[in-house]
């Protein structure tokens, strides 16, 4: 086995990290819950336990995806070092990435109990949609200061990480309105993140590789 430089496992973390939680994402969402019933609780709930052994598996991967991409920031943003706006931007955006990284993992823990006790699967779906959707307005302002630092810096596509910490500014916005409407415009903000978190995956992978390549 060859030496693993900490470039490298950064690399495979942006690369695999994002595209497990995406995969995961779209197994739930198209496939687990596809037939529920959107904004209703309890047929919500009822698809996870139904989908059994496929919700605990994705329940616990997204959180281990999580992990990996998390660890890839850290990398590069610990990298961004001086006085400019790149350090300040980092510096700002770490806490924000950990507080909503740290969200997701805990609403993910939800399905997990819902595959296995029926009884609370309704209540659990709310807790998921408290938990998930603070943690997705912290998690966005993370990426957008993040990516924002990163433009700073030649080596990472500044063109490319400043599109990608508007579209994360955008994606803010749509979570503090998916919150404040929950009950009538929670669907399609939710819609429009994900493909945010597409984009966003598409740019991780590319940040992946060139670190990767750095070696």
């Amino acid at each position: 086995m060859g030496t693993m430089s900490k470039n490298k496992l950064a690399g495979w973390s942006l690369i695999l990290g994002p595209t497990i939680c995406l995969i995961c994402y779209f197994i739930q969402q198209l496939g687990i819950i596809g037939g529920a019933e959107w904004g209703n609780a309890k047929s919500i709930g009822t698809a996870l336990t139904n989908g059994g052994a496929l919700t605990t598996v994705t329940s616990i991967v997204i959180p281990l995806g999580l992990g990996l991409l998390l660890y890839g920031f850290l990398h590069i943003l610990n990298g961004i070092r001086g006085n400019g706006n790149g350090d300040a931007l980092a510096s700002f955006g770490l806490p924000f990435l950990f507080i909503g990284s740290a969200g997701f993992m805990l609403a993910s823990g939800t399905g997990v109990v819902q595959a296995s006790y029926p009884e609370a699967a309704e209540l659990l779906t709310y807790v998921f949609w408290a938990i998930g959707g603070i943690a997705g307005m912290f998690f966005t302002v993370g990426f957008s200061a993040a990516f924002f630092a990163m433009g700073s810096r030649d080596e990472y596509n500044s063109t490319l990480a400043n599109a990608n910490g508007l579209i994360a500014a955008v994606a803010f916005v749509l979570s503090v309105i998916g919150l404040l409407f929950i009950k009538d415009l929670n669907q399609i903000t939710t819609q429009i993140i994900g493909v945010t978190y597409v984009i966003h995956t598409i740019y991780s992978i590319i940040l992946g590789r060139g670190l990767i390549g750095q070696n």
